[in-house]
């Protein structure tokens, strides 16, 4: 009898290659989401900053609009910034989300995959099995028949 050979090999290891690749990808999504975060964090330091210098410049005898425009300006600017780095950063997840998504699914496939291949090996011994009784029952019908005369 020829080697247990499953059909479906080559679309689970396709589906493997897939899940590596996904799996890459994922990860890949995970550092760029966790680089943004930081940026965000790193932001909002600087904004506290901003903040604090512009109370203490308005504790000051002698500010000047001037100066306190710029605080303004660029306070305006960074709360700006730190709200789009605030939709980057959603955006970012939903991709996360999304990766990690296919990723189950495809994990999914290659279990199922992995289920059927056991299932046919099984399948196949059980053959492999009942093939080597009969042939073993026939030897002993033979011996039997060859060592009594029967059959001559």
């Amino acid at each position: 009898m020829k080697q247990f050979e499953f059909r479906l090999q080559k679309v689970m290891e396709t589906t493997r290659t897939r899940e590596e690749l996904k799996k890459r990808e994922l990860a890949h999504a995970m550092a760029v989401l966790s680089e943004n975060e930081t940026l965000l964090e790193v932001m909002i330091d600087k904004l506290d900053q901003q903040l604090d210098e512009y109370h203490a410049c308005r504790k000051r005898p002698s500010v000047k609009v001037s100066s306190m425009m710029n605080f303004s300006r660029y306070t305006e600017r960074l709360v700006s910034e730190i709200r789009e780095q605030k939709n980057t950063i959603d955006r970012l997840a939903e991709q996360v989300m999304s990766h990690r998504e296919k990723l189950i699914e495809i994990s999914k496939d290659k279990k199922i995959l992995e289920k059927l291949k056991e299932k046919r090996y099984e399948e196949f011994k059980k053959k492999l099995r009942s093939m080597e009784q009969k042939f073993m029952d026939e030897l002993s019908i033979r011996a039997f028949q060859n060592g009594n005369g029967i059959g001559q």
